[in-house]
């Protein structure tokens, strides 16, 4: 038995007439005829009774009738459903994110626009810690992911050589991404510490300054890079507290314990009570990214992609691939 029975049966039983059955279904009367036949015949046993102006349903018809509608309606939303997945307009998206996201403009608004143009999608976002966004991409939890590389760990160029951050030994993995903002480092201080009023502050300024430091982020003094500026202005940074998330560091800044390296821009806010002043001797960018596996595609994720660069058409560019290597080790928030 073939869907195509089911159709035919049900066409023929709700007009009870297998000439109308056949204009419905758009093929022809003989057609409608053979296909009932055919059912009537590994059933062994009429399902209508032929009158002389149409058709009526036997016992049997009857009790068929209720459960083949049951089953064609299933699949034609199960068929429904496999379109809408298609088309980016069902199924489930996950989507991972630093705490530094959360302070970027453009976070909130992709989700929002995501709800929508995508309202029957779910969509699951999880935070996680910044060094472990490349690794859940790799490991299939999560769909794609907003990610920052901070100063001497930018994007690539055409090469698309990046350091895996200890993903799981595989063959390398490759990425797709559409950057969203390249940015300043800056040092983050309350509003009425000395350095709060100057335009810019040279990493000498802080030579006696007690620092708090999330090794995990972008800006991190653990990637090698802000350390070694340091050095190189005559000092070893004092780092007198460490913290697990950007958001505790905030508020250890907020708390006076120390102050903090973080990224100044356009589009990043932060709590009341604190500014972050650029550091004008740490000149090497950082850059914020929408990036996904390019195995791990799919209409709902294109749909993200799409309103992403929507939202911010003067801050990204084109896809470009980034190529994931073992070779060498780095950090992300």
């Amino acid at each position: 038995m073939q869907l195509r029975h089911l159709r035919y049966f049900v066409a023929a039983a709700e007009e009870e007439n297998f000439g109308r059955a056949s204009e419905r279904l758009h093929v022809t009367r003989p057609a409608v005829s053979q296909i009932i036949a055919d059912l009537e015949r590994e059933l062994g046993t009429p399902v209508f009774e032929r009158l002389s102006h149409g058709v009526r349903l036997t016992a049997a018809g009857r009790a068929l009738l209720p459960e083949l509608k049951r089953i064609t309606n299933d699949v034609d939303e199960a068929m429904a459903l496999a379109r809408r997945v298609s088309q980016g307009k069902s199924g489930r998206l996950d989507i991972g994110y630093g705490a530094l996201t959360l302070m970027h403009s453009l976070f909130c608004q992709a989700v929002k626009g995501y709800h929508q143009v995508c309202p029957d999608v779910t969509l699951a976002l999880l935070e996680l810690p910044g060094a472990d966004l490349p690794c859940a991409l790799a490991e299939k939890r999560i769909d794609g992911a907003f990610m920052h590389f901070g100063p001497a760990r930018t994007l690539p160029g055409k090469d698309g050589s990046l350091p895996s951050w200890g993903t799981p030994d595989r063959k390398d993995l490759t990425l797709e991404w559409v950057p969203i903002q390249t940015s300043r480092v800056g040092i983050v201080v309350p509003v009425d510490h000395q350095l709060a009023q100057r335009n810019s502050v040279s990493l000498a300024d802080l030579a006696c300054e007690d620092l708090v430091d999330a090794p995990r982020s972008s800006s991190s003094l653990r990637q090698g890079a802000i350390r070694k500026m340091c050095q190189k202005a005559g000092f070893e940074p004092r780092v007198v507290q460490e913290v697990e998330t950007v958001p505790a560091l905030l508020n250890l800044v907020s708390a006076r314990v120390g102050i903090g390296f973080a990224v100044s821009g356009a589009n990043f806010t932060y709590p009341a009570g604190l500014r972050v002043v650029p550091l004008s001797d740490v000149t090497e960018p950082a850059t914020f990214v929408f990036a996904w596996t390019k195995q791990r595609g799919s209409p709902a994720l294109n749909r993200m992609i799409d309103v992403i660069q929507a939202l911010a058409p003067a801050l990204l560019r084109a896809r470009e691939p980034i190529r994931i290597s073992r070779a060498r080790s780095s950090s992300a928030s």
